[in-house]
């Protein structure tokens, strides 16, 4: 009985505590009540900064892809540099929805604001990488792509523990504002991020990276500085086998690029007659929707012939 009551009291004197079912709650003291006030404001204003810096950059380079590859004296349009175009697109969103639930799970089981703080420090820190990128061709390329995933694994910390920070710190009458606050800052993370990779481009391809920087040193050590753990972690386990399903089904894709699935139907060079679709188009054992038979007379003759993807009845779509 003693045990309990020290307990309760622990738990009215920190403002917060668990229930029956080990879930975090608040209890309101005269001592925390000035401070938690305070405090969710200055949770609402960090994670919002945080998700604005983390959208951004999922849109920032598509703009500003050009000036990237000029500067790294690379052309994406080549055939065999498609790839580099399409991961330096692609990476960073794909990463982040890979790893957003994962990271979420780890802030339950070791903190919240920790994995949220370190999460700060991993995207300034790629961030400071992609702007120095040493190489050129290539392996400049391969430079930037991999910090792009060093990048999105910190934006997905911030994400994943953004709005559990600010579950634990409003209370449920206003939760629902302070979480729309903080998803519209986001979404208009990525139309920002289109203006800036425009202006910054026409600048130095660098810039893009380096606008990061000044802002995630400063709201990394505003959060190491302010935020606190509310919520109790509890010991638990990942599910590996619900995060394997997750991220296959993420990464999966049912169809080819473009440019790779446009060589399957196509007419031998001089060739005037009608292109046909190898068998394994017609039968679907390519990773590309079934096409026509035969491609049209009239499509027949252009170089670019037509593409795989088509599903008219009549002729072919270019790519």
């Amino acid at each position: 009985m003693a045990t309990g009551t020290s307990a309760s009291a622990a738990g009215k004197d920190s403002g917060s505590g668990t229930d029956d079912s080990g879930q975090p709650h608040h209890v309101s003291g005269r001592g925390s009540a000035a401070a938690g006030r305070t405090y969710k404001w200055v949770a609402l204003s960090n994670t919002t900064l945080a998700m604005t810096m983390a959208t951004i950059d999922a849109s920032i380079v598509i703009v500003a892809m050009p000036a990237i590859f000029r500067g790294i004296h690379l052309n994406p349009l080549t055939p065999g540099n498609v790839t580099y175009l399409l991961w330096m697109i692609m990476g960073y969103l794909l990463v982040q929805s890979v790893l957003v639930v994962t990271l979420g799970r780890l802030g339950d089981m070791f903190g919240r604001v920790k994995i949220y703080n370190l999460g700060f420090l991993v995207f300034t820190l790629a961030s400071v990488a992609l702007s120095l990128d040493p190489m050129t061709g290539p392996n400049g390329a391969l430079w930037l792509i991999g910090w792009r995933f060093g990048q999105a694994f910190g934006g997905a910390m911030l994400m994943s523990n953004s709005a559990a920070i600010l579950t634990d710190a409003f209370p449920p009458g206003q939760r629902g504002m302070a979480l729309g606050i903080n998803q519209v800052a986001g979404i208009s993370g990525q139309f920002v991020g289109l203006l800036l990779g425009g202006l910054l481009a026409a600048w130095d391809w660098r810039a893009i990276f380096w606008i990061n920087v000044p802002i995630g040193l400063f709201g990394t050590v505003w959060a190491y500085r302010s935020l606190r753990e509310i919520a109790i972690t509890r010991k638990a386990s990942i599910d590996w086998l619900g995060n394997a399903t997750c991220h296959c089904t993420a990464t999966t894709s049912p169809s080819l690029p473009c440019g790779q699935a446009s060589t399957c139907c196509r007419s031998p060079p001089g060739s005037s007659s009608p292109a046909r679709c190898p068998a394994s188009c017609r039968t679907g054992t390519a990773p590309v929707r079934s096409p026509p038979a035969a491609c049209s007379s009239r499509r027949a003759a252009s170089p670019a012939c037509c593409c795989c993807r088509s599903t008219s009845a009549t002729g072919c779509s270019r790519c």
